[in-house]
């Protein structure tokens, strides 16, 4: 490797190309009819899977489905 190169090495990469999208509380909110004032309030309180960087809460879409699936089958018991 040369000074001022950059490597990358294979498996970094793969890895790198299948990190999941992170969502801000805007897209969340409009995708799910969800206020943002409430998913910032649940992120806070640890109810919604939620990563803070700096002042803004980034959410996973995976992981909103996941939560969003148990919230709705938990208010439907069959």
């Amino acid at each position: 490797m040369t000074k001022g190169s950059l490597e990358f090495d294979s498996s970094q990469e793969s890895r790198r190309n299948h990190l999941e999208p992170l969502y801000d509380s805007h897209e969340v909110a409009l995708q799910y009819k969800l206020s943002e004032k409430s998913l910032h309030r649940w992120a806070r309180s640890g109810m919604i899977p939620a990563v803070k960087f700096g002042r803004l809460w980034r959410f996973r879409k995976s992981a909103i489905d996941q939560w969003m699936k148990a919230k709705t089958q938990s208010q439907n018991p069959i």
